[in-house]
């Protein structure tokens, strides 16, 4: 496979190979759940309540801040709310960027503009 010595594989030390092998049985390891159903489904169910009362309160919102005219009901629906809409997404797109992982990174901005 490798016939000329600059075609030869770079030789890796004892410790480099054993991270590898440490490396790939972690990724191969199943991990178990930490919360039960129960826990999921309340904190599904109470993560919904949050969002809808929020929901709420900032459409309430919006009526007062454009019955001002100094915003309008264009600017708020086709600004403010994508950005708080997609709030979530941005503070994943942060977090995932701190753990150096650019490709999930570059894949929720591409997502996002599309």
């Amino acid at each position: 496979m490798y016939n000329t010595p600059s075609q030869r594989a770079p030789k890796r030390k004892s410790s480099q190979v054993k991270q590898d092998l440490n490396a790939e049985k972690e990724d191969n390891e199943i991990k178990v759940p930490k919360l039960i159903i129960w826990g999921v489904i309340i904190t599904l169910g109470f993560s919904t309540a949050l969002v809808a009362f929020y929901s709420e309160f900032m459409v309430d919102s919006i009526s007062d801040i454009t019955a001002s005219g100094t915003i309008s009901t264009t600017f708020v629906g086709l600004i403010l709310l994508p950005i708080v809409g997609n709030a979530a997404k941005y503070i994943i797109a942060v977090t995932v960027a701190c753990k150096d992982k650019i490709s999930l990174v570059i894949n929720v901005a591409i997502r996002s503009s599309i």
